[in-house]
Protein backbone atom coordinates (compact mmCIF):
# COMPACT_ATOMS: atom_id res chain seq x y z
CA UNK A 1 0.00 0.00 0.00
CA UNK A 2 1.58 3.41 -0.86
CA UNK A 3 0.62 5.79 1.44
CA UNK A 4 1.06 9.16 0.77
CA UNK A 5 0.51 12.70 3.05
CA UNK A 6 -0.14 16.53 1.39
CA UNK A 7 0.71 18.72 4.27
CA UNK A 8 -1.45 21.96 3.44
CA UNK A 9 -0.76 24.70 6.32
CA UNK A 10 0.23 24.94 9.79
CA UNK A 11 -0.50 27.28 12.51
CA UNK A 12 1.57 28.27 15.65
CA UNK A 13 -0.11 29.73 18.50
CA UNK A 14 1.19 30.46 21.70
CA UNK A 15 -0.25 32.84 24.27
CA UNK A 16 2.03 35.65 26.02
CA UNK A 17 0.98 36.75 29.26
CA UNK A 18 0.92 39.97 31.37
CA UNK A 19 3.99 38.43 32.97
CA UNK A 20 5.90 37.71 30.13
CA UNK A 21 8.02 39.91 27.87
CA UNK A 22 6.39 39.84 24.24
CA UNK A 23 9.74 39.72 22.54
CA UNK A 24 11.10 36.16 24.01
CA UNK A 25 7.15 34.61 23.03
CA UNK A 26 8.02 35.78 20.19
CA UNK A 27 11.16 34.38 19.78
CA UNK A 28 10.83 31.11 21.25
CA UNK A 29 7.95 30.79 18.41
CA UNK A 30 10.23 31.99 16.01
CA UNK A 31 13.16 29.41 16.58
CA UNK A 32 10.87 26.44 16.23
CA UNK A 33 9.54 27.86 13.16
CA UNK A 34 13.28 29.62 11.65
CA UNK A 35 13.57 28.97 8.15
CA UNK A 36 9.76 28.97 7.01
CA UNK A 37 8.05 31.96 5.07
CA UNK A 38 5.21 32.83 7.70
CA UNK A 39 2.70 35.36 8.56
CA UNK A 40 1.33 36.64 11.93
CA UNK A 41 -1.32 38.43 13.38
CA UNK A 42 -1.97 39.36 16.88
CA UNK A 43 -5.48 39.71 18.99
CA UNK A 44 -6.10 40.14 22.78
CA UNK A 45 -8.00 38.25 25.36
CA UNK A 46 -8.87 39.43 28.63
CA UNK A 47 -7.30 37.15 31.33
CA UNK A 48 -9.60 35.80 34.39
CA UNK A 49 -8.31 38.77 36.53
CA UNK A 50 -8.54 41.55 33.71
CA UNK A 51 -5.03 41.12 32.97
CA UNK A 52 -4.62 41.06 28.97
CA UNK A 53 -3.69 37.72 27.10
CA UNK A 54 -1.98 38.54 24.12
CA UNK A 55 -1.88 35.73 20.91
CA UNK A 56 0.31 35.35 18.26
CA UNK A 57 -1.33 32.91 15.53
CA UNK A 58 1.60 31.99 12.94
CA UNK A 59 0.58 31.12 9.97
CA UNK A 60 2.65 29.01 7.23
CA UNK A 61 1.19 28.31 3.69
CA UNK A 62 4.29 26.95 1.85
CA UNK A 63 3.86 22.79 1.97
CA UNK A 64 7.22 22.76 1.59
CA UNK A 65 7.75 24.65 4.24
CA UNK A 66 4.85 23.02 6.45
CA UNK A 67 6.45 19.41 5.45
CA UNK A 68 9.39 20.63 6.59
CA UNK A 69 8.52 21.55 10.03
CA UNK A 70 6.50 18.72 10.96
CA UNK A 71 9.41 16.62 9.89
CA UNK A 72 11.44 18.44 12.05
CA UNK A 73 9.29 18.35 14.97
CA UNK A 74 9.12 14.09 14.15
CA UNK A 75 12.30 13.99 14.62
CA UNK A 76 12.49 15.64 17.93
CA UNK A 77 9.56 14.44 19.69
CA UNK A 78 8.53 11.21 17.73
CA UNK A 79 5.46 10.66 16.71
CA UNK A 80 3.96 9.40 19.90
CA UNK A 81 3.81 13.00 21.08
CA UNK A 82 1.39 14.12 17.75
CA UNK A 83 -2.28 14.28 18.23
CA UNK A 84 -4.57 13.13 15.00
CA UNK A 85 -7.96 14.56 14.24
CA UNK A 86 -8.73 12.18 10.99
CA UNK A 87 -11.85 12.72 8.70
CA UNK A 88 -13.02 9.86 7.04
CA UNK A 89 -9.20 8.88 5.59
CA UNK A 90 -9.16 11.86 3.66
CA UNK A 91 -7.02 14.18 5.49
CA UNK A 92 -7.71 16.04 9.14
CA UNK A 93 -4.56 17.80 11.32
CA UNK A 94 -2.22 16.94 13.33
CA UNK A 95 -1.60 18.67 16.45
CA UNK A 96 1.03 18.93 19.19
CA UNK A 97 2.06 20.84 21.65
CA UNK A 98 5.71 22.09 22.36
CA UNK A 99 7.58 24.26 25.25
CA UNK A 100 7.85 27.66 25.11
CA UNK A 101 10.68 27.71 27.74
CA UNK A 102 12.76 24.95 26.08
CA UNK A 103 11.66 26.54 22.34
CA UNK A 104 13.35 30.06 23.34
CA UNK A 105 16.63 28.34 23.39
CA UNK A 106 16.33 26.47 20.16
CA UNK A 107 15.21 23.05 21.76
CA UNK A 108 12.15 21.05 20.43
CA UNK A 109 10.42 19.03 23.39
CA UNK A 110 6.81 19.04 24.22
CA UNK A 111 4.89 20.38 27.16
CA UNK A 112 1.20 20.46 27.88
CA UNK A 113 1.35 23.18 30.32
CA UNK A 114 1.47 26.68 28.66
CA UNK A 115 3.14 25.56 25.65
CA UNK A 116 3.36 26.82 21.58
CA UNK A 117 0.46 25.03 20.31
CA UNK A 118 0.95 23.89 16.00
CA UNK A 119 -1.62 22.33 14.24
CA UNK A 120 -0.71 21.03 10.66
CA UNK A 121 -3.83 20.17 8.02
CA UNK A 122 -3.16 17.41 5.87
CA UNK A 123 -4.78 15.42 3.33
CA UNK A 124 -4.26 11.94 2.68
CA UNK A 125 -2.85 9.11 4.96
CA UNK A 126 -1.43 10.71 8.35
CA UNK A 127 0.34 7.32 8.97
CA UNK A 128 3.15 8.08 6.55
CA UNK A 129 4.93 10.40 9.42
CA UNK A 130 5.71 6.76 10.26
CA UNK A 131 8.61 6.52 7.54
CA UNK A 132 9.92 10.51 8.71
CA UNK A 133 11.08 9.14 12.01
CA UNK A 134 13.33 6.23 10.05
CA UNK A 135 14.82 9.36 7.91
CA UNK A 136 18.39 9.89 8.88
CA UNK A 137 18.27 13.52 8.04
CA UNK A 138 18.92 16.16 10.33
CA UNK A 139 17.31 19.06 10.70
CA UNK A 140 19.28 22.73 12.40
Amino acid sequence: MAWMIRLRKARCRVHCYSTEDPDKVKRAVENLIKDTHFTVRTTSLEGHYGDIIKVYEYDILDENDVAWLLRKIVKAVGVSSLGVEEKSGAGGRIHVRLSKQKAYGGVVDVEEFDPVKIEFTYEGDWREIFRWQESTQTYT
